[in-house]
């Protein structure tokens, strides 16, 4: 190169190739899985919707739905990094003031048509409410993260898109696999503890040598094994599983996009809306896998929109520990003290856990309470839940808004 020619600037670092390389990753990932259903989909034959079907149609357009909106998040990120790699990359744009009627409009739509659907066939509402299902589970999430920025008065589309992107890529898949193995592990302590038990020692051998008799008289077998397991020792397992290890897993994986944040220097508000992100993305990633794990064919418009609305509880509480953990994280890059994000940390589990617990007892107790009100009860403790993550959230906001001129460095790049 001569003396006399201009050196190009640099508009990019190893964090936006890592970007594009990951976006690139997920898209084409959410693209073949989305070519997998839709072949799953013509093998099976989309008209024959008989309930007793092994694996409902409504399921797989779910899933084909969510592999579209993965590989929509995906190439807006690609498109934007390449945009910030060319030099090309424009300002961010004022953000919508109107979030909220825009909320409004779009439920009040979902739900209606929903409604208007199920007066129709079968074969004609199964799969509108399937379709449905996957912008019921959204708008309430990218409405949530509007609310919790609605201070800031830009957007930065590669920055956001790009968490968004390596939560439902990365951050997600690696909780799922975490907690999988955690999974085994706690079932082979639990089967470790029955063989203590002679009772149960001797069933396990019978089936072990027979396994046909699972087959012809499963009822007595499960009757005889349950009568080993004592319901509190089943119950108390399921505690500490679901509501002790897996929200921990979760809430220390979950926000593992904000920690990346750190070569840009952000303040404690920018970090606060990367915990916001990792959380809609976590929560984007369970909403639409286990709606599309329901049999929509035999559910009508009110169980339908009971679900709907019940994601709303589980967007907001991933949402919001993603906040509380993604504003505790700056301050920690600003003072240095371990004890305020280890208590940020603490705090969100045991909000997790405490959903979770409500949640168990609310499906269990129907099947063990002996009064008629017993079962109500987790479901008001839910809602109280819910009613102080709504004013929880809203002071959050002020304080991130508070925090947003507290930076340690200047940011060189948005993204």
């Amino acid at each position: 190169m001569s003396l006399g020619q201009p050196i190009k600037e640099k508009y990019y670092d190893r964090i936006d190739i890592a970007q594009l390389a990951i976006s690139i990753l997920v898209f084409f990932l959410s693209l073949s899985f989305a070519a997998f259903v839709g072949l799953a989909g013509l093998g099976m034959g989309f008209s024959n919707y008989d309930t007793t079907a092994y694996i409902d149609p409504t399921m797989l357009i779910v899933l084909g739905l969510t592999a579209v909106v993965f590989m929509v998040i995906s190439a807006v990120s690609v498109v934007t990094t390449i945009q910030e790699i060319t030099g090309h990359a424009g300002a961010g744009s004022l953000r919508n003031r109107k979030g909220l009627a825009w909320f409004i409009a779009g439920t009040l739509l979902v739900f209606g048509l929903a409604a208007l659907a199920t007066s129709a066939s079968l074969e004609v509402y199964a799969p509108v409410l399937a379709v449905l299902a996957v912008p019921g589970v959204a708008i309430p999430i990218f409405w949530l993260l509007w609310y919790g920025n609605r201070g800031q008065t830009r957007i930065t589309p590669k920055r956001d898109s790009g968490i968004l992107v390596f939560t439902v890529g990365v951050s997600t898949p690696f909780i799922i696999l975490v907690e999988f193995l955690l999974m085994i592990f706690l079932v082979l302590m639990l089967f470790a503890g029955l063989f203590n038990n002679p009772q149960f020692r001797e069933l396990f051998t019978a089936i072990l040598n027979d396994p046909t008799q699972l087959q012809t008289d499963p009822q007595r077998w499960l009757s005889e094994i349950m009568a080993v397991i004592s319901l509190p020792k089943m119950l108390g397992w399921v505690v500490l599983s679901a509501a002790g290890m897996m929200p921990l897993v979760e809430e220390l994986i979950k926000t593992l996009g904000v920690w990346l944040l750190k070569v840009r220097n952000p303040n404690p508000a920018e970090s606060y809306r990367a915990g916001l992100i990792c959380g809609a993305g976590f929560a984007l990633f369970e909403g639409l896998l286990s709606v599309s794990s329901l049999r929509l064919t035999s559910m009508g418009f009110a169980d339908w929109a009971m679900i709907i609305l019940g994601r709303f509880g589980g967007s907001l509480l991933h949402i919001f520990a993603g906040g509380i953990i993604g504003l505790a994280i700056g301050k920690f890059w600003l003072n240095r003290r371990i004890g305020s994000l280890l208590l940020a940390y603490l705090g969100a589990w045991l909000l997790h856990a405490a959903w979770n617990i409500l949640a168990i007892l609310g499906g269990i107790n129907p099947l063990i309470g002996e009064s008629q009100a017993q079962p109500i009860l987790p479901y008001v403790g839910l809602g109280v839940l819910v009613l102080g993550m709504v004013f929880g959230f809203a002071r959050l906001e002020k304080i991130a808004r508070k925090a947003e001129n507290l930076s340690i460095a200047s940011n060189r790049l948005e993204g």
